[in-house]
């Protein structure tokens, strides 16, 4: 009996010596991990949501393998899961820097404002000093009729041949922009329930329409005509005289370049392959002949107070659209902002 209890006891003994201990169990997985021994892609652990089974000692008796929980999961009793910091959102960085000028103006934006209102006051004073004589001095110089009479027209062309090469995801934004700019050149210059407003303004200002009876007799040649439009006094050869006579090439000239200006901004500030497209190049003609021609009107027509009150309206929409209106993000998400 004391032998049967011996050999029992033996067996036992045995049987525990081949069980490994945990410590060596740990090892041999560290080991196993870092020793593949096949070239398999790796097991990224943090990625994956489930369980991953890994080789251990098994005791016996037992068919069933110890099994260890993925990092995001309760933690393994063998291999406790690190805790990992929280990684940050990613966010792009900014396409350039905008830095503001009294809250309202980016450097460049600023920069370009300035270009217009100092053509006009160079103009002027240049007209005040010693104007020289020069074609582009007279109304019916090529320039000023093929292209200032037909402004907003080239201006539109201008502005199709930048949209077409655009790649963004919603140009219905470019043309309620164009709309609104458009809507505000019509008002002003050709209807406005009536006369445009420029001639709403004249007229209001005790300006009237002369025009040259050939029967009437010497001295009175000039008679008032009841023509109510710009349009019209020119349809009867007449003359606007008398009130305050808003430069609609100031206007005009201010209104479509910077609209141009601000659309083809972004694609300037990205200096990538669209800048050196033949698009950006005929905007570029573009703006060069607006100012210009702006520089000629400052030279040799209208008085200096018609040429600024010109250039103020000729900023009125764009700064509603451009400025103030980027900072209301209700509004803005009806009209866009300009990109590429």
């Amino acid at each position: 009996m004391q032998q049967n209890a011996s050999s029992t006891t033996q067996q036992k003994s045995a049987d525990r010596s081949t069980v490994p201990p945990a410590q060596s169990i740990i090892t041999d997985i560290t080991t196993s991990s870092l020793e593949p021994t096949e070239p398999t892609e790796p097991i990224d652990l943090t990625t994956t949501g489930e369980a991953t089974e890994l080789p251990t000692a098994s005791t016996p008796g037992e068919d069933d393998s110890l099994v260890v929980q993925s990092l995001h999961g309760l933690g393994s009793p063998l291999l406790p899961a690190p805790i990992q910091p929280p990684t940050p959102p990613l966010t792009p960085p900014p396409a350039y820097s905008r830095k503001y000028v009294a809250g309202l103006f980016t450097f460049e934006q600023l920069s370009i404002f300035l270009i217009y209102p100092s053509t006009i006051a160079v103009g002027s004073l240049i007209s005040i000093v010693s104007p020289p004589e020069s074609y582009f001095g007279l109304r019916t110089n090529f320039f000023n009729v093929f292209f200032v009479k037909n402004g907003w027209f080239w201006t539109t062309i201008t502005f199709m041949v930048h949209c077409i090469r655009l790649r963004i995801s919603k140009p219905s934004k470019l043309v309620i922009r164009y709309a609104f700019a458009t809507l505000w050149w019509f008002l002003f210059t050709q209807w406005f329930f009536g006369a445009p407003i420029m001639d709403r303004v004249f007229l209001g200002t005790g300006g009237v329409c002369f025009v040259n009876d050939p029967e009437a007799v010497p001295g009175d040649e000039r008679k008032v005509h009841d023509s109510w439009s710009s349009f019209g006094c020119r349809h009867v050869k007449g003359e606007w005289a008398g009130g305050h006579d808003i430069s609609g090439h100031s206007f005009l000239l201010t209104h479509a370049s910077l609209f141009l200006w601000f659309e083809l901004l972004p694609v300037i500030m990205e200096r990538g392959p669209l800048l050196r497209q033949i698009n950006t190049k005929i905007v570029f003609v573009t703006l060069a002949l607006w100012w210009w021609m702006l520089l000629m009107t400052g030279i040799y027509f209208h008085t200096f107070t018609e040429k600024v009150t010109g250039w103020l309206c000729g900023i009125a929409e764009w700064a509603i659209i451009y400025i103030l209106l980027p900072g209301n993000r209700t509004l803005t998400t009806m009209v866009g902002v300009p990109g590429v």
